[in-house]
This record gives structure tokens, sequence and C-alpha cells, in this order.
């Protein structure tokens, strides 16, 4: 599909009413070879999407929604369970789309990474109610999903800085299950009883001891770390998100100690530990290679690394320097 689409993002426009020479072989390819209208993908995408074409789950939904055109053309040829099996292939495959649907390419290394999907959460849920709708047998399984798949949406959308549309989705979680608890293993977490920050925080104490200073720390290091290497490949909302959850479970862990406590169980403050993770990134030795170095040297305008000292000197390594603490927000637009 890279060929198809000339290596970029998926353009169907092109395809459908080729301009070029290069554009009209890459549409007799995809016609040709891999069997695939390119007029029905943009009806595929409009209706479920935008997908990304270049991922099999997309190719999945495609020939799904193929399958079931032929039915309606065919109404006294097809076995309902037949219409049911196709619809099965729509939603999980929708959901994957959602989790790691997005390619994002890593201008450093030259590789693409995979990303949630966060632009289809309404397509998304909207299959997952036809789904249960239409499949009365498989339609409490469904709902599970779909309940589940709200959950998902809401954090995602809140590490990605989308608060808005976090907010929106938390609300419509708590309207749709208002009695499902929505963290694991708290019985009384209903969305009526939680606010969306606290949703956010109790999704990483899910993973975490909540009562280990060590691994709520862990937890916290690991999110600048994905927040400084979001905002090193250009991800601002990435950047943004995990750094913004990682105070807040700071906070929030903090807020629960007993001030005659804080001395034996507390955690260092959040500058305190951001600086260090920052140290730990742009140290030349063990942080992150060279070309990331450089670029976040760059957002953190800190000046540029000192050169290495020549092989075979005995100079010591210099030392990195982070006297700036971080900025709250750094725009690259």
């Amino acid at each position: 599909m890279a060929v198809v689409f000339a290596n970029a993002n998926p353009n169907l426009d092109e395809l459908i009413n080729p301009q070029t020479a290069d554009a009209t072989q890459r549409a007799r390819l995809l016609r040709e070879k891999y069997k695939m209208d390119p007029e029905f993908m943009k009806q595929v995408d409009e209706r479920y999407g935008p997908l990304e074409w270049r991922l099999p789950e997309a190719h999945a939904i495609y020939w799904a929604a193929k399958g079931l055109e032929a039915a309606k053309a065919n109404p006294s040829k097809i076995n309902p369970e037949d219409l049911i099996t196709l619809r099965r292939v729509v939603y999980p495959s929708l959901q994957l789309s959602f989790h790691r649907g997005r390619l994002v390419m890593n201008p450093i290394e030259g590789l693409f990474e995979f990303g949630p999907h966060l632009d289809i959460v309404p397509k998304v849920n909207e299959a997952y109610e036809q789904m249960a709708e239409d499949d009365a047998k498989m339609r409490d399984h469904i709902l599970k999903a779909h309940r589940n798949f709200l959950r998902d949406a809401v954090y995602f959308l809140y590490v990605n800085n989308r608060l808005d549309s976090a907010g929106y989705w938390f609300k419509y979680l708590g309207t749709k299950y208002p009695d499902k608890p929505i963290l694991d293993n708290k019985p009384n977490s209903f969305p009526r009883t939680l606010t969306l920050d606290e949703y956010a925080v109790g999704r990483v104490a899910e993973d975490v001891a909540e009562t280990s200073p060590d691994r709520i720390k862990s937890a916290v290091e690991g999110m600048l770390v994905n927040a400084y290497r979001s905002l090193a490949i250009d991800d601002d909302d990435g950047y943004q998100g995990y750094r913004n959850l990682a105070r807040q479970v700071w906070t929030t862990y903090m807020s629960k100690i007993p001030k005659e406590r804080l001395a034996a169980i507390g955690l260092p403050p959040f500058e305190e530990i951001e600086r260090e993770i920052v140290r730990r990134l742009l140290d030349p030795q063990e942080g992150l290679p060279s070309e990331y170095r450089a670029v976040l040297r760059t957002k953190l305008r800190l000046p540029a690394e000192p050169k290495m000292p020549a092989p075979g000197t005995n100079s010591p390594p210099p030392k990195v320097s982070t006297t700036n603490s971080p900025p709250s927000k750094i725009s690259t637009k």
C-alpha cells in the first residue's frame, strides 16, 4: 500500500480521478493487482474512517463491507447468519484501528510507529451500537466490549491532551452505563462518583500499587519519558498529555499521605523528578540517541551539547546542562 499511495498519507481522490501518469499507474495497480475499488474505499472511509489504508485492519473492514454490499444485491441467496459473520469482522477491526491505527512518522529514525487513531472514536462508537442492535445473540457481549472501548477512548484522549473530547466521552460513558464501574477491582467507581482527572489517575493506579512510592515514582518517570520522547518527534499533544498525567498522578499520591509520613513515603518534588528525567535523556553516554538529544535541547531552549573529547584522551565526559526547568508548554508550530 505504500507503493499505491506513493509512500504518503492515503489520498483516495487522487486514485479515483488520477491526473498524472504516476497516479494512473498506481490506480491501475490498486484495481488490477489488489482488486480494490478506490471509489468503494472512499465510501467505506466515509462510513467508518478516516482509516489508515496502509494497515491491514482497514482492508478487513473493506472486504467485510464488500460482502455486505454483495448480500444486498443477492438477498435470496443469503443466510442472515452470514451477514452477522461479516458484521463481526467490522467492529473488532475498528477497535484495532482505534488502538493502533495511526501511523506516525519518526523523522529521526525514518520509521513508522503506531499510535491510537483518536479521530475515529465517534465512528467506532456508532459501529458498536449498530452491531449491538443488529446481532441479538451477541448483544450483551458487544455492549461489554463497547463499554471497554469507551473507557479506553476517554483515557487515550486524556493522555493525548484532547481534554474536551475526553470530557465529552466521559459524560457519554456515564450516561450509557451509569451503574457499571469504570475502574477494575473498584466496584464503587461509577462515572458519577469520579471526576475525569480521578479516572485517568485511577487507570494508572490499576497498574501500580497505590501505596508503593517506588512504583508510583516509576510510573511518573515512565510518563515523563514518554512525554519527552513525544516532544522529540513533534507530537506536542502527546508531550503535554503525558506530562499533565504524570503531574496528576504525583499530586494525587502526595495528597493522600499524612504530613507525618511525608518524609518516609513521600516522593521528591515533581520538578526535581522531571529535571532528573531530562538529565538522563540528554546524557550523551546513557541517554537518547544523539538526534533525539539535539531536538530536545533545541525545544527546551538548552545550549548545544558539548563535544565529546577525542578518542584516546582521559578527559571526563561533559556534564549535561539542565539548569533551566522545562517550560510548562512548548510550541513547535
